[in-house]
């Protein structure tokens, strides 16, 4: 039965020849923060930021993703986490949007900015499993795990936002949307199917 199984995913591989979904960023906004001061010189932020993603699926057979967590890491160190509702993208589909919540509980940002000022780019590296379900002609294939490994980078200078960001911190609730220049965010990701 099992190889049977098998036998027929790579047989519907190597006819449909899949390749990945493509995701771009849409929308950021900044739901909401708080600030801390510790020691009278170590900031630290919690905050909550939604992002829209614009999602593109190229393949002939639809794809269903299960709810997900992702892990930001910034110099090896856990720094937020992004959760994303289950989603469905349909075959040949290029303008679904998908709804994500990004989460810093604690972000020392007085070492972030201490970075910034020495560094031009920010780097973090998004990491985790996502499980999917493929669908041909109405019928769910068994789940499927993908490994997601990205390296992320950030060019704050080119960001367009830095000025709302100051001024966030001085408006007691923030929810603001940021017009950013989504090329300051490059991104560099591998996918690996987990059996």
């Amino acid at each position: 039965m099992a190889m049977a199984v098998g036998s027929a995913i790579l047989i519907i591989l190597f006819v449909l020849k899949p390749q990945s979904p493509g995701f771009s960023l849409q929308t950021m906004s900044l739901e909401s923060y708080k600030l801390e001061v510790f020691s009278a010189s170590t900031l630290f932020i919690s905050s909550v930021i939604s992002l829209t993603l614009k999602a593109q699926n190229p393949n002939k057979v639809g794809l269903s993703f299960s709810p997900s967590r992702l892990d930001i890491l910034h110099k090896g160190l856990p720094l937020g986490e992004i959760h994303i509702h289950g989603f469905y993208l349909p075959a040949q589909s290029y303008n679904v949007l998908v709804k994500t919540q990004v989460l810093f509980p604690c972000v020392n940002a007085s070492q972030v900015i201490s970075e910034v000022s020495r560094e031009r780019l920010i780097q973090m590296r998004l990491i985790g499993d996502i499980g999917a379900h493929v669908q041909v002609f109405h019928i769910t294939l068994p789940k499927i795990k993908v490994f997601l490994d990205c390296d992320i980078n950030v060019d704050y200078e080119e960001l367009t936002f830095k000025d709302e960001l100051f001024a966030m911190a001085v408006a007691e609730h923030a929810k603001a949307p940021f017009p950013a220049n989504f090329q300051t965010f490059s991104k560099n990701c591998s996918v690996t199917l987990l059996l």
